[in-house]
């Protein structure tokens, strides 16, 4: 018995979305998305009662992958959901919390407890956002507070709804939608920015606009967006795109029947962008933390400058360079950022696709209950688990080749070709 178990009787009354009893049709799941989608966009242009002046960001370099928009009743974003997933996986990833994730009733008390989690999360970031950045004071403290609860759970449930009733992931869903808005934003807005009133915010006008004057900017000094992060931007764009499309795939053959084969696809970015969102609310969890402890005297995790950019401590090296050239002045830490995301990706990727069932063993399990076996295995000779993701591909030219695809990191590992059929094991690197 876990004991998570204990709180079994407060499940019932968590705000849940009722699961389809019946298939939703094509253009029912795109209005679901699409309402979803518009509601989402509304909450986060409402501003936050009791909040007068214009608060910092301090998490604006993390708030875009966090879905979020400061000052307004979604400022939480995903944060606490994503927050709650990460504690809960890593509980049940080391074994802490002792939980069958494959019964329905381990998969219950999980989903369950996460969600009791992040509705607390809600509230305790609502809490040391509101207080950290001084949004108010007082009686008026408690107002706002409770306001950024709510919008946290109004996007735990938004996501649910999404889920169930429409395509993919909610989260996913206002990720994407918050990006396509900035980059549409960014890149043609005609509006002058702040900071730099003779300068326009959209790289795309401004380019047009220096270019008229006879003196092209390629790129802008700041923050301000130029042509060079258009660029990079659509080049990133078509690389995911190419790159989610490409699959390995695993011969099969039907047990009870000879001569009856089929395949397994497995994508190559096996865990989509899930081990990002948790890398990246990981490092607003710490962004913030570092910031409350600040405010208390306490700078071992980092200090800020006026601005709330980090100067100094671990949190200096958690925030990515804004563009080329800040790049180009602190290659360092660009690389220890990089090497840090990459490692934390792979971490997460793993720890995910193990929880989720997805791994080389639940995969195997699945397709042995179906009647499936790889049909260059000779039983006996590994275990099905270990033998499942044997992979066998061929190339063109006279030689033959084969390729291993570590699913849980996205590497690909190479090895000589032959005339012969070579089977990798996915349990031993090449």
């Amino acid at each position: 018995m876990s004991k998570l178990e204990i709180f079994s009787p407060l499940y019932r009354f968590l705000p849940e979305v009722s699961v389809p009893k019946r298939h939703i049709p094509f253009k029912e799941k795109i209005t679901w998305s699409a309402v979803i989608l518009s509601i989402y966009f509304a909450l986060s242009q409402i501003p936050l009662y009791g909040v007068s002046e214009k608060v910092m960001d301090w998490l604006s370099g993390f708030r875009v992958v966090l879905a979020g928009n400061s000052g307004t009743i979604l400022t939480l974003g995903i944060g606490p959901i994503v927050t709650a997933g990460i504690i809960m996986q890593l509980l049940v990833g080391s074994d802490i919390l002792d939980l069958d994730l494959t019964t329905h009733k381990g998969k219950e008390i999980f989903q369950g407890t996460q969600k009791l989690l992040a509705i607390f999360l809600c509230f305790f970031e609502a809490f040391a956002m509101a207080k950290g950045e001084n949004m108010a004071q007082g009686a008026m403290l408690l107002i706002v507070t409770i306001q950024m609860a709510i919008g946290g759970i109004l996007v735990m449930i938004m996501d649910e709804v999404v889920t169930k009733w429409g395509f993919g992931s909610g989260i996913s869903l206002f990720i994407a939608g918050r990006v396509s808005a900035q980059v549409l934003w960014k890149a043609f807005s005609f509006l002058p920015s702040e900071t730099s009133p003779d300068q326009l915010i959209g790289a795309v006008p401004a380019f047009i606009k220096s270019f008229i004057n006879g003196n092209p900017e390629w790129t802008r000094p700041g923050l301000l967006p130029g042509m060079d992060q258009v660029f990079f931007t659509v080049v990133v764009f078509l690389i995911i795109v190419y790159i989610e499309s490409i699959r390995v795939e695993i011969p099969l053959s039907y047990g009870k029947f000879k001569g009856i084969r089929g395949r397994y696809p497995i994508k190559f970015i096996y865990a989509s962008n899930i081990p990002m969102i948790l890398t990246v609310a990981m490092f607003s969890n710490i962004k913030l933390m570092a910031h409350i402890l600040n405010t208390r005297g306490i700078t071992w995790l980092g200090t800020f400058d006026s601005r709330g950019n980090a100067v100094s401590g671990i949190v200096d090296y958690i925030q990515p360079p804004y563009s080329l050239y800040a790049l180009s002045q602190e290659p360092f830490k660009a690389l220890v950022y990089l090497i840090m995301v990459v490692l934390l990706c792979i971490f997460f990727a793993v720890l995910w696709i193990e929880l989720t069932q997805m791994g080389p063993e639940a995969v195997a399990k699945k397709t042995g209950e179906i009647g499936n076996a790889d049909p260059w295995i000779q039983k006996g000779s590994k275990s099905s688990e270990e033998s499942s993701f044997q992979i066998h591909t061929t190339g063109y030219g006279d030689g033959w080749s084969s390729c291993r695809i570590d699913s849980c990191c996205g590497k690909l590992y190479r090895c000589s070709g032959n005339r012969h059929r070579n089977l990798i094991n996915c349990g031993h690197p090449v």
